[in-house]
């Protein structure tokens, strides 16, 4: 049924404001005429404004917001411009291009000047010119036009908006042009020059290299496209055809789909012939050759960027000395390498890549042979006494570096400490166990426990008693004697600040293991243990006080804040009291002076 030509000219007028208003930004015609530009073989652009102030006698560079005028948005290039033919047919026909097919063309449907008409201009001018030909068309504000052949030969197209406003909205579009050209076009192909030329300095270059901010940035490569991609803890991802942008996003769940989580730690940016944007211009079409682009992105970050992270690492390990700036980045490089799939750590874990606080660098799997056992790990900020009693027995301690922000056990020790949680993960997936709880069997995964060496371990220092207090240690080591407690000896002994009553071994050392409630021994408690006892603790100097007028007592005192420390024999109690003098002991479990845990 033939269509009656008022509801023709209704559906037209309909499809042209659809089309206007489909932009995000009304300032995004930019990115269509510069596309149009680069169709038509333009290798320069130039974008600039201008303020014609209704009073032209008033001072074009004050500040007065209610001086009214025009603003003139000029965009003007050196392609090869347009003839009757094409300014008839394409021009100003709607879904009309002669672009479908061509791959050097990223411009598609006829539809991009349409956009012109976003920012609501008075008018719209049009000058150019092809084979001999020269043509202005003027669109009115309804987007009518009027079409007049020029005598004086035109190059290229030359495009100006006409928008009614004052200097201050002339300032807002002079920003946001120069915001949107940034956005859409910086990597353009066509060098694309940007100038406020009633207040501005000069012309200013739009175009940047293409390229991400972030940690080693790496360049790959296919027909027809290239992938630049970077660590980055915020990353952003960009598509791009010619170098105009089709989706600039960070939203990796919304833009990747299920690479995103692949991706949270890596920014990238492709730009490739075969890549288009929606008919809405909104974002990128996510079809064949999107996905084609993504697997290269993945490619590259699983290959030459990793591989890039990897030698960074291990060049920053090498270096003898370190600058606050030196572990900062080393923070972010291990951050990102925790972050890597797990096959990248069994990939690389034969490389130096963690420091430790004496400033050497160790592998992954040195680690783990020096943690498999008890699955402890060390963090220390600096070397000190324990951490070099610790090494020189060959045990790592890795050099704490974090970025802040850390809030759990684990992450406060910064990135070494999540990077080894990943390993040790690992290897116990690899092994018989993790196979087997594969398999559906109960057996749950190991903890790794990372921590300062203070938080285990104290210095512990031999000192000579003086005779009442070789008298009370000896006292108390008869009175467990006597009650078959099982402890070899007790030493009095000087230990850090702040330390407990008693630290046991399997011998007194100078380095001991701080016993924790519930668990005072990295592997199997020793069968007859031996007990360094805490010269300055509180306890300790009252029962050296109370042996003054009642040393069976305080031998009492001292033997039994031991099987309390360890949680054990508590049943041998009324054996330990008929070991000292009875009367006393009695005496002090009616006033509850011995009573409770110490």
């Amino acid at each position: 049924m033939p269509v009656e030509p008022e509801f023709e000219v209704d559906f037209t007028v309909q499809a042209v404001e659809n089309l206007v208003t489909q932009f995000s930004s009304a300032l995004d015609f930019y990115r269509e005429l510069v596309q149009n530009s680069i169709d038509a073989g333009s290798a320069a652009i130039e974008v600039w404004l201008e303020f014609l102030a209704t009073d032209q006698g008033g001072d074009a560079g004050g500040d007065g917001a209610g001086d009214e005028g025009t603003i003139a948005i000029h965009v003007d290039d050196a392609g090869e411009g347009m003839n009757e033919a094409i300014i008839d047919d394409q021009l100003t026909r709607l879904f009309s291009s002669s672009k479908d097919g061509d791959l050097t063309k990223i411009g598609k449907f006829g539809i991009g000047f349409v956009s012109i008409f976003a920012p609501d201009p008075r008018a719209v001018l049009l000058h150019t010119g092809r084979g001999g030909e020269a043509w202005e068309v003027l669109f009115h504000p309804d987007r009518s036009f009027t079409k007049t052949r020029l005598e004086t030969p035109v190059e290229g197209t030359q495009i100006t908006l006409y928008i009614a406003g004052d200097r201050a909205r002339y300032r807002e579009l002079v920003q946001g042009s120069r915001d949107t050209l940034r956005r859409w076009c910086v990597h353009s192909e066509a060098e694309i020059s940007f100038e406020d030329r009633s207040f501005g300095a000069g012309p200013e270059p739009v175009n940047q290299p293409f390229e991400v901010v972030g940690e080693c940035l790496t360049r790959s490569a296919a027909e027809g496209t290239e992938v630049v991609l970077a660590f980055h803890r915020q990353p952003e991802y960009g598509f791009y055809n010619k170098g105009l942008a089709l989706s600039v996003s960070s939203d990796g769940p919304a833009l990747l789909g299920e690479h995103a989580s692949r991706l949270a730690h890596v920014a990238f940016k492709v730009k490739s012939r075969y890549l288009e944007h929606t008919l809405s211009r909104d974002t990128v079409v996510r079809e064949g050759n999107f996905f084609k682009a993504i697997e290269l992105v993945l490619a590259a970050a699983d290959g030459p960027l990793q591989a890039a992270l990897v030698a960074e690492l291990e060049a920053l390990g090498a270096r003898p000395a370190w600058t606050i700036a030196d572990l900062r980045r080393y923070a972010e490089l291990l951050g990102y390498l925790a972050s890597e799939p797990e096959a990248a750590l069994a990939r690389h874990d034969d490389r130096p890549l963690l420091r430790t606080v004496d400033g050497r660098a160790i592998s992954l799997a040195r680690l783990w042979d020096a943690a498999s056992e008890d699955r402890r790990v060390f963090c220390s900020d600096a070397a000190g006494p324990l951490e070099d009693q610790l090494l020189a027995a060959g045990t790592p301690v890795l050099l704490r570096a974090g970025l802040g922000g850390e809030s759990d056990a684990l992450s406060s020790h910064g990135a070494p400490a999540r990077l080894a949680a990943r390993y040790a993960s690992h290897r116990h997936r690899r092994s018989l166990r993790g196979r087997l709880a594969a398999l559906g069997l109960p057996l749950a995964e190991p903890e790794l426990h990372v921590t300062a060496p203070e938080a285990v371990f104290l210095r512990v220092v031999a000192v000579t008693p003086s005779p009442e207090e070789q008298r009370l240690v000896t006292a108390a080591s008869e009175l467990l004697a006597a009650i078959d407690a099982g402890y070899r000896r007790l030493v009095l002994c000087a230990l850090d600040d702040g330390g407990p009553l008693f630290v046991l071994g399997r011998a007194i050392a100078p380095m001991m293991q701080r016993p924790p409630d519930g668990r005072l021994f990295l592997a199997k408690r020793p069968r007859r243990p031996e007990a360094a006892v805490h010269r300055a603790h509180p306890l300790f100097q009252r029962w050296l006080a109370l042996q003054r007028r009642a040393p069976e007592l305080a031998a009492y005192c001292l033997a039994k804040d031991l099987l309390l420390v360890e949680d054990r024999l508590l049943g041998r109690d009324m054996a330990l009291m008929a070991a000292a003098r009875p009367s006393e002991a009695a005496a002090s479990v009616r006033g509850g002076r011995s009573g409770g845990r110490r």
